[in-house]
């Protein structure tokens, strides 16, 4: 006797307390596939369906660590059981597990407006903002949640967590009295240590309080004694306070000489900044720099230093704005320019790189070889003939500029001339001079594929994209290459981590055909019914399922299906066919040769039917 959807259901529950997921997954898929979650839909396979193995596939899948595809099964949830405040609530868990901040912001809200009495849905949104860096509201959230259960250590942490973000943001936005008060609350509470206490200085001593300042620069150097940046800021306060002779000792204990021209309070603030850079502190870095920004104005160094700090972060545009800054300081330097092309070169900007280039070469105070430089680089990657581009960069390499940008500008220009077995050999190059040049890395995979070196090229993706991970375009690449090698198992992993990663496109149809060439019909059934769900009268859609359910053994569903559909949207030649094939694998003899007749007659342009009435 078959066991009932309740008894596997029941089944795939148990499995996964046991932490068997394959297990419970693969029942729950096949359930799923049947239509035995559906609650609406015309080929529904029960009346009232079980939503419910949708919100077991999620968290089974979460278990997994695939949040994408627990996040696909969620919405499928959410979508039938809106107002299930369960469901809202895992998938706003997943939504944050898959680094989604503001969706998992969103679903955790609707949780909250179902059951607002639930203090991990509270905790779990004041988390979501947090990590979306909404440090306000994230501190709103765990304060209202603490009203309810004050001594809840989670909550506590999440509160100073967000209260010391949202101070920082204060201090930044230069209310600094609130963020002198946020800072000591945080550290009063037992979130002591060096960033609440150096922040705290900071703020203290932008409102001139600058004893109080030193005592916090000092709490931070006994958490931090091997950071020498620390050292700085008490030398600065010391100086400030007229104390040269404590500001000289704390230089001379880092080993710094007293310049001719004496020490100053600027002269210690910009040394921090220097130092943390020095140290790869770089957020620490830009944090001084803004400081520096406000006690003493701005100029051109300190610009540099600040634009510095931020291109080492990745934040290019900010880096060019401080660089543009610095120009206006001094319009006679080349530094802010140099700065701006290597920003833009790194970021692979190449048609800004190109402007930029000009704009520098017009402000007359660049060395015309570092313009030069520029303009080749930038040339190769831009359509300029190859072959008129290679002896420039030949030339820049024999006078003694070789680098990773010459080698890889020499690797793209061999690849526009269609020679890869010399283009891999120069991107080889850049990457012995720096293993991490993402240029080169991917470079290489244009290379492996003109050479038809498939292995080698499966290979380099991978490890490209474990390393850049969020490069949307390269793993659309790897896709089409998986596709063309016939991978459709891994072609469809790569396509789910694609969907999560892009907005607004619906890859369902490709993730359907990847999962069904692949074999793996349940999956690919799943996704046919969520399709025939927005687009019931597609019949295409239906054929596919139809096809992915009898190869899943389960023709007398496909049947099912069939007749629903007929009921539902009349007769189809095609799709009436296909319902007398499955009567024949059924070995319903006479409902098959009924079927096939009726098409033969009145359609007598489809000869399957009559082919098929031979055979039965």
């Amino acid at each position: 006797m078959a066991k009932s959807v309740h008894t596997l259901i029941a089944e795939a529950v148990e499995a996964g307390k046991k932490r068997d997921y394959k297990t419970s997954i693969k029942i729950l898929e096949n359930l799923a596939a049947q239509g035995l979650a559906e609650t609406s839909s015309p080929f529904a396979a029960e009346k009232n369906g079980n939503p419910e193995i949708y919100l077991y596939l999620s968290r089974s899948w979460a278990a997994e660590k695939n949040f994408t595809r627990a996040i696909a099964y969620g919405r499928a949830y959410i979508k039938r059981c809106g107002n299930d405040g369960t469901g809202w609530f895992f998938l706003g868990r997943n939504y944050i597990l898959a680094e989604q901040f503001d969706k998992a912001a969103y679903c955790l809200e609707k949780s909250l407006k179902i059951n607002p009495s639930i203090l991990e849905t509270r905790a779990m949104l004041g988390l979501a903002y947090l990590k979306g860096k909404k440090a306000r509201l994230a501190r709103q959230v765990f304060e209202q949640a603490l009203k309810y259960d004050p001594g809840n250590m989670k909550l506590n942490n999440g509160y100073l967590n967000s209260l010391f973000i949202e101070a920082v943001n204060e201090l930044r936005n230069g209310s600094l009295d609130m963020a002198s008060q946020m800072f000591t609350f945080v550290i009063n509470n037992k979130m002591d240590g060096v960033l609440p206490r150096l922040y705290l200085a900071h703020s203290l001593k932008m409102q001139g309080l600058l004893s109080e300042a030193l005592l916090q620069y000092e709490a931070a150097c006994k958490f931090a004694p091997e950071d020498a940046s620390l050292k700085w800021y008490t030398a600065m306060i010391k100086m400030e306070l007229g104390d040269a002779a404590g500001a000289c000792e704390d230089l001379a204990g880092l080993g710094i000489q007293i310049p001719d021209d004496g020490i100053s309070g600027q002269f210690f603030a910009l040394g921090a900044v220097k130092k943390h850079l020095e140290s790869g502190n770089y957020s620490r870095a830009a944090t001084a720099a803004r400081i520096y920004i406000r006690t003493f104005g701005s100029d051109i160094e300190i610009r540099l230093l600040a634009a510095e700090a931020q291109r080492l972060m990745g934040n290019i545009n900010t880096a060019l704005n401080h660089y543009k800054c610095a120009i206006e300081h001094d319009p006679q330097s080349p530094y802010p320019h140099y700065g701006i092309l290597l920003s833009l070169q790194e970021s692979f900007r190449w048609e800004e790189l190109s402007s930029a280039i000009l704009r520098a070469e017009a402000a007359n105070v660049c060395d015309e070889n570092e313009i030069y430089y520029y303009k080749i680089i930038t040339a190769a990657h831009i359509d300029n003939p190859p072959e008129e581009v290679l002896p420039h960069l030949q030339s820049l390499i024999q006078n003694g500029r070789a680098d990773c940008a010459i080698f890889n500008a020499m690797g793209c220009s061999y690849v526009k001339l269609d020679m890869p077995e010399l283009a891999v050999k120069w991107y080889e190059k850049a990457l012995q001079l720096n293993p991490n040049d993402e240029e080169a890395a991917i470079g290489k995979i244009a290379c492996f594929e003109a050479l038809d070196m498939e292995k080698e090229a499966h290979s380099q993706y991978t490890s490209c994209l474990k390393n850049y991970s969020g490069n949307i375009y390269l793993r659309r690449d790897f896709i089409q290459f998986l596709e063309k090698g016939e991978k459709w198992e891994e072609a469809a992993n790569q396509l789910e981590i694609l969907t999560g990663q892009t907005e607004g496109v619906n890859f369902d149809p490709e993730l359907a055909l990847f999962r069904r060439k692949a074999g793996q019909y349940q999956k690919a059934a799943i996704l046919y019914r969520k399709m025939l769900l927005a687009k019931p009268e597609e019949r295409i859609l239906l054929h596919n399922l139809v096809f992915c359910l009898d190869k899943m053994k389960q023709t007398k569903t496909a049947l099912e299906l069939l007749k629903t559909a007929r009921k539902t949207f009349g007769i189809n030649a095609d799709t009436f066919l296909i319902e007398g094939i499955l009567q024949m694998r059924l070995k319903n003899k006479e409902d098959a040769i009924r079927i096939f007749q009726y098409i033969a007659e009145k359609y007598p342009q489809n000869r399957h039917a009559a082919e098929f009435l031979k055979k039965v």
